[in-house]
């Protein structure tokens, strides 16, 4: 919250506790301007405990604020007194309040409107109005207010400064306008412009260097005054932990100081750091690298989707970490694999068209031994070494032709 204060030094001031925590609440987008003072052409001067402008949501509220010293017991709208608790009846602050925002919403249609918000319509112009108080609590009678609304609970308030909308906001053109508007609103509510809420309403100009140089010169200077209170802390803790030596009594001889004997202090050589390793995946990462690295790319075609997977198997095969003592899992192929096909395909077994393990024994074969097929015989393996009766004794008989004579 960027606060800016009455430039009368006779006017009230907040508590500094309720300005502590309300900037605990609302961040720098919500400027505050306390104890202003509003002069509006052809109405009485008012005085306003606080106007609230939230540049973000462009919203303003004017809240007055009230301290009784009962707890209120009633709180009711224009035309009739509030009454605490014993009967005392007071006069009412939301008729308080509605005459202060009649002055502010005048002033702003003279002076500010014209000159920062040229296209805003002035009689779209929406201000909110609220009171506070803290002696209004859970147990408080609060009747149906018209205009505005009665608050007991300041993190309540603060909500809806920071979170209220309006169906005519009140944005500014650019950021860099915000220095010229806050200034303007000083003026106009005779409030003091403190240097830190000019520095980060300040945009450094295009090009130019003069902000971010002075800005570094602050800097400098708030650690050179840090450094001076830590200097005089030091000295002041040295100070009072130094306690002065008392004199030797009369007729002793003063001891000498013994001094510690040296001590020897060994350093270890720091053992060298080892060398990071790489993490390493898991079968289950390595093999769904594999799938998913071939199936990139693949439709619901069925013949793709086996050549994905043929290509991804063999790839498996030819990956060391893989292997196992028994060979390479078919389950985790399996596994990994599933999802891949299940959406167009339902299953593995469907999409290769035999069982999982009969498809991978057969992908896991040499090329050399691949099934042939041969007119003579056709149960026969290429790559098979034919069966011959070695039992000795014995010899094969000789075949003939059928047109041998």
């Amino acid at each position: 919250m960027l606060h800016f204060t009455s430039a009368n030094s006779a006017a009230h001031r907040p508590s500094p506790r309720d300005v502590a925590r309300l900037e605990e609440l609302l961040d720098d987008d919500v400027w505050a301007f306390s104890n202003c003072r509003v002069d509006a052409p052809g109405r009485p001067v008012a005085e306003v405990d606080w106007l609230f402008y939230n540049v973000r949501n462009g919203t303003l509220m004017v809240s007055e604020w009230k301290g009784f010293p009962q707890r209120v017991a009633l709180a009711t709208d224009t035309g009739t007194p509030w009454l605490l608790d014993g009967g005392l009846a007071l006069p009412n602050p939301i008729e308080q309040v509605s005459r202060q925002l009649d002055a502010v919403r005048a002033a702003l249609r003279g002076s500010i409107l014209p000159q920062h918000f040229p296209a805003f319509d002035p009689l779209q112009l929406r201000i909110m109005q609220s009171v506070y108080s803290p002696q209004v609590d859970q147990n408080t009678t609060i009747e149906r207010i018209r205009w505005g609304k009665v608050y007991g609970d300041l993190p309540e308030l603060a909500a809806v400064i920071a979170n209220s909308a309006s169906r005519s906001p009140l944005f500014l053109p650019d950021a860099g306008a915000r220095l010229a508007l806050a200034t303007a609103l000083c003026a106009l509510f005779r409030t003091t412009f403190p240097p830190e809420a000019e520095t980060k309403l300040r945009v450094p100009p295009k090009g130019g260097d003069t902000d971010v140089v002075r800005r570094i010169s602050a800097i400098h200077r708030q650690i050179a005054a840090l450094h001076a209170e830590l200097a005089d802390l030091v000295v002041t803790a040295a100070g009072a932990d130094t306690r002065t030596a008392r004199p030797p009594a009369a007729g002793t001889a003063p001891q000498a100081a013994v001094k510690d004997p040296p001590v020897k202090v060994v350093t270890a050589k720091a053992a060298p750091a080892a060398p990071a390793k790489a993490p390493s995946l898991s079968e289950h990462q390595r093999m769904n690298a594999h799938l998913t690295r071939r199936f990139q790319g693949v439709n619901g075609s069925a013949a793709a989707a086996t050549k994905a997977l043929e290509t991804a198997w063999r790839s498996a095969l030819g990956d060391t970490q893989l292997h196992e003592e028994s060979g390479i899992s078919v389950s985790l192929f399996g596994a990994v694999g599933t999802p891949l096909v299940k959406q167009h395909h339902g299953s593995l077994p469907k999409v290769l068209g035999m069982p999982l393990r009969k498809w991978c024994v057969l992908q896991a074969k040499p090329p050399d031994c691949t099934r042939r097929t041969f007119p003579a015989s056709p149960r026969t393996c290429g790559c098979a070494e034919r069966r011959r009766d070695r039992r000795p004794g014995r010899q094969r008989p000789e075949r003939r032709s059928p047109t041998a004579p």
